[in-house]
Order: structure tokens, then sequence, then C-alpha cells
């Protein structure tokens, strides 16, 4: 049984100035948990066997086939009351994201252990109000773009305690059967 993360995946730039801003952090707070974390967007996780993976990936890569890719704007700084914090999409962002997270648990149709509903990626977790206040002190402002053009799906790697990816599934931009059905009249 393996644990696996569903993602969107930003960038290389992105993921780069991400672990830059952590690096920041860090310098002043010290370690903190996700500091070593490589940039994404939390869609949802799940534990399952080999068989029901694939099964749960055929899902996932039906549902791609006919999303288009799309880009997406982080420009605000946010946190929660658990300490966590993050880089906020803009509005238009957030909605987009938001829509096809809602969606991917659907599509898969098995229990899954973990879902967002929130778009943001991750800085810090669990800071307490005086670490918060030095990452809001240190960060005033940020625009980082990327095209979203799929669905990641990473394996939680036991060794590093970290997510490594295992494979993204492309949004294919294919017009729905029954959708094109409607085109013809």
């Amino acid at each position: 049984m393996a644990k696996y993360s569903v993602v969107f995946h930003p960038s290389e730039t992105v993921i780069e100035a991400v672990k830059e801003l952590k690096e920041q952090l860090s310098a002043k707070i010290g370690w903190f948990p996700s500091k070593n974390s490589l940039a994404h967007v939390t869609i949802c996780e799940f534990e399952y066997g080999d068989e029901t993976y694939e099964n749960i990936k055929s899902r996932i890569a039906n549902y791609c086939r006919y999303q288009i890719p799309f880009e997406v704007t982080f420009n605000d700084f946010g946190n929660y009351t658990n300490g966590a914090f993050f880089i906020a999409p803009k509005a238009e962002s957030k909605t987009k994201m938001a829509e096809i997270m809602k969606e991917i648990p659907k599509q898969i149709q098995f229990p899954v252990s973990h879902k967002s509903t929130e778009p943001h990626i991750s800085i810090g977790r669990q800071l307490n109000e005086s670490q918060l206040k030095i990452a809001y002190s240190l960060f005033d402002n940020i625009d980082l773009n990327f095209i979203c053009e799929g669905i990641t799906i990473r394996i939680f790697n036991t060794d590093r305690k970290q997510y490594d990816v295992l494979e993204t599934i492309p949004f294919l931009s294919e017009m729905e059967p029954e959708k094109e059905q409607l085109t013809l009249f």
C-alpha cells in the first residue's frame, strides 16, 4: 500500500522561486514543517495498492482528456489559523483551480484520506504567531505565473519523507463526446 498525492505541479521557475522564499524564511526562523517540500497545490491524497492506483489513474486521465491548459497567477500571501503561511492565487486562477479540485475526488470514485478545496502554495506550516509575523515582514509582494497543463500524481518516499513525482497526466483539450454531438446540430 502506497501513499499518493494528487496536485497541480507548477513550472520549474515557480518551484525555484518558492524554494528561495522557504530558504529566506528558514534563515530567520530556523526549520519548519514543509520547508523541504517542493512547491505544489494539493488536490487530494489517498492510500491504495497498485491495482486500485491504476484504476484511479485511469479515471483521472479520462477527466484530463477534456480539460484545457490554463494560466494561473499566484500574487498574494496569506495564512490559516493552523499556522500555514502560503501564496494565494488571484481570483480567476482560484476559481478555475477550485473547480478542478472539487471534481478530481468525484472522478476518483474511491475514498480519499485528504482533499483540499482552497488552492494555495505553502511556504511553511505550523508556524506560531511570531513566526507568521516574521514571514509577513519578509515578503510583501509576489507574482508567480505558470501554465497549468495537467494533474500530477506523486508517491510518498518513505526514505526522504517527501513526495516524489510519479507521473503527470496532461490536459488534452479534447471535446467531450456529448458536447461534440450538440455541435453537429
